[in-house]
């Protein structure tokens, strides 16, 4: 690793987590893991870490940049790849009047329009043999590819790997090589992967990306599930990655942070961490592993099945036809039209339940078979080539999916939940990063109504059945879609821009004209603090379904019960925060329920509350002595606790938090450009973050590192930043 890291160094070490602790590596060379996944022991690495410090030792001591050294310790790591059937180039170049050399080594096999690129620098510095930065990374990737090798790993993607010259001085040789790339040849690496340094000892793991590469999960998980905490940092840095970053491809990995022994003569073998040093190589093996052949999902932490990354979805066309008499005999026909983001041999949906009568794509008979709770896989008669729009075609019939499936008083039902409830209906490709326009066709028998997102079309009616069409114009995510189905007492307004207002109230509930009458006010003072109301109607479904509560789904929240100012507040917030822009990953959810709960104390305060000494200091100092209150992170708290009540109540406090140490006009302009700059889109929390920051002009990383990131009660000065 270059030297200019060092400027990072202060940095890494106060946010990152110290880990210790360390559990013994226990595997034996050539076991299997956890999904097939294969593990290797420090026995089958620690030959290539002995042959590095061989090498420096009978040449003065380093493998630098044009020296006797590293061009031996190349010439070791090609042998060996060589030997178990890898395609090996070495590319020159001259640097500083001296020869460097990259070696380039291709696993035979795999889509190279689809590249998974691994990489490490092989040289060290002149003061030393560079056994930790960056021998470690070097045989930790050579014992990943030999276990490629020794598996006779079956790939999806290409498989490259690089060692790479001339690091220390400057990235030359990472430089060198993708500064000879076409883009087209740019364009075909998915993802580069860089390891540099990966055994320091008592290390602090970090990932070196985290712009949503499917990588990143898989590292976050696989610490996380050895006790490990990671720390998150941008593109940039001091390694080869950087290379990669500047030219457009998207990169990722993770390395350890610098030790004692950094850049001097101590960073020998003796300087390693044994037990680091197998975690680190079997981090990259669970890597290559999960990214070589094509997932099932988009890579989410927390529901890495969910979705799949091979399209993108432009609309549905969902039709149904349900007796609420036969409530397990649900009938649909669902049109996905999409976009190919790479070739597809195959390709998922999510769908729980029903059994699949037939699959087309683009009119052609298409196979189909299940796999695990939800995976239906469609394989086309002909590839699908990156960049084709196409259209699949489900017919699917009898029992539907539980997630999300709320059976409501009176015999209907109401199709919402989250982050599930989709794929419980119709065949979806159920990840909120993809969102798409939505048509739905319902048919019920005459009597019933069927309600969705959007705006009605024509209702018509035969043979005592009732068909009803909706259609929502604007983008959507999944999970923000719905259909209820009930005996609704149907009303209708117009808005003083005149958008429809649709209301339907459901069996067992009580059409509340004062309710309907908050919609307008209440819009009217989000849209001064957001922007413009994003959809083109609004309204509410109401019904009377046990445990269902309130859910933001889109243009029309649904409502079990009844709508009440705070509920309302909340679920019309949503269509700013959660809808229009929605979560890159459920890790984000803050950026939906922390912002929305807050609303209904911007209502309170619309309606002369006082927050400070009424909300605030209330909730502050009621959980001032109660840990649970605290101990959930805000921002990435875990698989299963994405809607977890601390979202709400510590979330909204932290909000108010945020405003008193910004000032209103920073806060609410942050709420609207936020709006205005992701709308129809998807972000990250720590986007937010930053955009905060440039807002406000002011340094918020330790009040955010206290209130998003944290597990106890905040320091005083981020509890009450302007005095109490």
């Amino acid at each position: 690793m270059r030297s200019p890291l060092r400027r990072l160094l202060p940095v890494l070490l106060g946010a990152a987590v110290v880990l210790t602790g360390v559990a013994p590596a226990t595997a034996q060379p050539g076991a299997t893991g956890a999904g097939g996944v294969p593990t290797v022991s420090y026995a089958d690495v620690l030959p290539h870490l002995q042959a590095f410090q061989q090498i420096a030792d009978h040449n003065g001591g380093n493998r630098a940049h044009g020296t006797p050294g590293f061009k031996q310790s190349l010439d070791y790591v090609k042998a060996r790849l060589d030997l178990a059937g890898f395609r090996t180039t070495v590319q020159k170049f001259q640097h500083d009047g001296k020869d460097g050399f990259n070696l380039i080594a291709d696993w035979p096999g795999g889509d190279e329009s689809r590249t998974l690129f691994l990489g490490a620098h092989l040289d060290s510095v002149p003061e030393g043999p560079g056994l930790n930065d960056n021998g470690s990374g070097s045989a930790a990737l050579l014992t990943t590819a030999l276990t490629v090798a020794r598996k006779k790993l079956p790939t999806d993607r290409h498989l490259r790997f690089a060692w790479w010259g001339a690091e220390e001085s400057g990235l030359v040789g990472s430089r060198h090589y993708v500064g000879g790339l076409t883009p087209v040849q740019r364009d075909q690496i998915e993802v580069y992967l860089n390891f540099d340094m990966t055994a320091t000892p008592k290390p602090q793991f970090f990932i070196v990306i985290d712009t949503g590469t499917p990588a990143t999960p898989l590292f976050q998980k696989y610490f996380k599930d050895r006790g490990k905490d990671t720390f998150e940092v941008g593109a940039g840095g001091g390694s080869d990655h950087t290379a990669f970053h500047e030219k457009g491809v998207r990169t990722g990995g993770f390395m350890t942070p610098l030790d004692d022994c950094y850049h001097k003569a101590c960073d020998t073998l003796a300087n390693l961490d044994p037990e680091v040093e197998t975690m680190s190589t079997n981090a990259m093996i669970t890597a290559v592993w999960g990214l070589a052949q094509d997932p099932a999902g988009v890579g989410d932490p927390y529901y890495p099945k969910d979705g799949n990354s091979g399209y993108q979805v432009e609309h549905y066309d969902v039709k149904i036809d349900y007796d609420p008499a036969k409530p397990e005999a649900l009938t649909g026909d669902t049109t996905v039209t999409a976009v190919a983001q790479r070739d597809l041999d195959l390709f998922h949906l999510d769908l729980n339940g029903f059994t699949v009568d037939s699959t087309t794509v683009d009119g052609a008979q298409a196979g189909n078979r299940r796999e695990a709770e939800h995976e239906l896989v469609i394989t086309p008669k002909q590839r699908i080539r990156k960049g084709s729009k196409f259209k699949v075609r489900v017919r699917y019939s009898g029992k539907h999916g539980t997630e999300g499936w709320n059976p409501i008083q009176g015999g209907g039902f109401s199709a919402s939940g989250e982050p599930h409830s989709a794929a419980s209906w119709y065949p979806a490709n159920d990840h909120p990063s993809d969102k798409a326009t939505f048509s739905l066709t319902a048919t019920v028998p005459e009597g019933w109504t069927a309600v969705g997102n959007g705006k009605p079309g024509q209702t018509s009616k035969a043979d005592g059945r009732s068909t009803f069409h909706w259609h929502e114009d604007q983008p959507m995510a999944t999970y923000l879609s719905t259909v209820a189905v009930d005996k609704f007492t149907m009303r209708t307004s117009t808005l003083k821009d005149g958008k429809p207002a649709i209301y339907a109230w459901g069996s067992g509930t009580t059409p509340e004209p004062a309710s309907e009458a908050l919609m307008q006010p209440m819009l009217d003072y989000f849209s001064s603090l957001y922007g413009p109301y994003p959809f083109s109607s609004t309204g509410g479904i109401i019904v009377n379904a046990s445990g269902l509560g309130a859910l933001e789904t889109q243009s029309r929240p649904t409502y079990s019960g009844g709508m009440w100012d705070a509920s309302m507040a909340h679920e019309l917030t949503h269509q700013w925060f959660g809808n229009a822009v929605s979560v890159a990953d459920w890790r984000n959810a803050c950026l939906n329920e922390c912002v929305a709960q807050y609303a209904n104390q911007l209502w309170e305060e619309h309606n002369g509350a006082d927050l400070d000494k009424g909300f605030y200091r209330g909730v502050v100092e009621e959980n001032r002595n109660k840990p649970e209150f605290w101990n959930v992170p805000l921002f990435d708290p875990g698989p299963g606790k994405e809607l977890d009540p601390a979202l709400y109540h510590k979330g909204s406090v932290m909000m108010h938090a945020l405003r008193r140490t910004v000032g209103d006009q920073a806060f609410f302009g942050l709420l609207k450009r936020w709006i205005r700059e992701n709308n129809g889109g998807n972000a990250t929390w720590l986007q937010f973050e930053a955009l905060a920051q440039q807002v406000s002009g002011k340094d918020l990383r330790g009040f955010f590192d206290a209130w998003a990131h944290g597990k106890v009660i905040p320091a005083e000065k981020y509890l009450y930043p302007n005095g109490k």
